[in-house]
């Protein structure tokens, strides 16, 4: 069993950078601006640098549950803004 949080819905207008993030077990939606971003060959979202911190101190892993699937999860860093990277999209 996990501890870390879930993303259940992400959703990142290029255009104007505004990015929400729905996580599982959470109603309220966390919304910020990217201040850069990166897509894969596909399509998805591998990079992203937010204008703020959306991570508490001690994570340094959001899971993805996108689609009804599980996707690779970002790795997150970040001390006055928040840093998500991942690796790869699982098929």
């Amino acid at each position: 069993m996990t501890n870390n949080r879930v993303i259940k819905h992400i959703s990142l207008n290029e255009a104007t950078r505004d990015l929400v993030i729905l996580f599982r077990g959470s109603s309220s939606a966390i919304e910020a601006k990217a201040l850069d971003f990166k897509k894969d060959d596909q399509g998805n979202i591998v990079y992203i640098l937010l204008d703020r911190l959306i991570h508490k101190v001690y994570e340094c892993l959001f899971e993805c549950f996108l689609n009804e699937e599980w996707e690779s999860g970002f790795s997150i860093s970040g001390c006055y803004v928040t840093e998500l990277s991942r690796s790869g999209i699982s098929a």
